[in-house]
């Protein structure tokens, strides 16, 4: 089975040159790495071209760049990305990650053993940037498993923080082909797309680590922001139980699930008070009252809000947990 890596990237010229780097150096080499760039303004392309030039003139090259005429706003390029693959496999790679080494061999001789799975993912390893250079943490692993609908609602209950990584992502082309594109209706569109996957075919986890997950500034869900990034996740899952679930099932797992993010908006309402973030508490209070299947009377967030200007005022907000890169808000 012939594997393309895709990339989409914008303006992450020196990052996502080692994430081709990174893909080119595998054991399995890939049959293509097709990047596609959002409009970039800083030498992305540039540095992708250099990269795609064949060490002999005549010689082949893994390495293509597809240019988008103007920026998609992230979505619609990733979407470009894996549509201008061929690969019997595609491996997706996020611009600011690096594949460790093993992972294509290890995700493609899983799909080649077992027909059924359509998608396989796997564990990672954070790479903080700090002002020293870069630390790792390797993420706890997960056990080995297959996941299908049946038990989509109690995996994502169990696993809220991190259902996925989709630097880790393997996939058959036929999930592509019948799953569809991105829906640009949502900034962490592939969180929505991998629900549509678990609908249609088994997923499996692979308990391995399979990419270096970098930490810094400029991540896509540190721009974005924490409490949007559960607001759209909380839409999702609601759509996805309307559509799978009927009877008791639906009743049971909605209350279930409202109950689950009620209680996580509390821990991240804990845990950004005392930290000092308060208007990201504040945000999550609002989660809280307003954003999980009820709404509470306005004086009671105002009043909740209120105290908790008061127990953050004065203090200079941070994060103890380096790991901790995602802006609150």
């Amino acid at each position: 089975m012939t594997i393309s890596v895709s990339i989409a990237t914008y303006n992450r010229a020196p990052l996502v040159r080692q994430a081709v780097l990174a893909a080119l150096a595998q054991s399995r080499a890939p049959e293509e790495i097709v990047v596609s760039d959002d409009a970039s303004t800083d030498g992305t392309a540039e540095a992708i071209e250099s990269l795609a030039r064949p060490l002999l003139s005549d010689g082949p090259t893994r390495v293509r760049l597809v240019r988008q005429s103007r920026n998609s706003g992230g979505v619609g390029n990733w979407s470009a990305a894996v549509e201008a693959t061929s690969g019997d496999l595609i491996a997706l790679c996020s611009d600011d990650d690096r594949f460790l080494p093993g992972h294509l061999e290890a995700s493609a001789r899983y799909l080649e053993a077992h027909p059924e799975i359509g998608l396989v993912h796997s564990g990672f390893v954070d790479a903080i940037e700090t002002g020293q250079g870069e630390r790792r943490e390797p993420r706890r692993l997960r056990p080995a498993s297959v996941l299908t609908l049946d038990g989509l609602f109690p995996y994502l209950i169990r696993y809220y923080d991190w259902a996925f990584h989709p630097s880790t992502i393997v996939m058959r082309r036929k999930v592509w082909e019948q799953v569809g594109r991105f829906d640009p209706a949502y900034q962490f569109s592939d969180s929505e797309w991998f629900l549509r996957v678990v609908e249609r075919f088994p997923v499996a986890s692979l308990a391995r680590y399979g990419v270096l997950n970098r930490r810094h500034p400029g991540n896509w869900s540190n721009q974005l922001g924490s409490a949007h990034l559960q607001r759209e996740i909380f839409e999702m899952v609601e759509d996805a139980i309307e559509r799978d679930l009927e009877g008791l099932r639906k009743i049971f797992w909605r209350g279930a699930w409202r109950a689950n993010v009620r209680a996580r908006l509390a821990l991240t309402l804990r845990a950004r008070v005392n930290s000092g973030h308060g208007e990201a508490a504040c945000a999550a209070w609002h989660g809280m009252l307003q954003d999980t299947g009820r709404r509470a009377p306005h004086w009671m967030e105002r009043a909740g809000a209120a105290l908790i200007r008061r127990m953050c005022a004065g203090r200079e907000p941070g994060f103890p947990d380096q790991r901790q890169g995602v802006s609150p808000l």
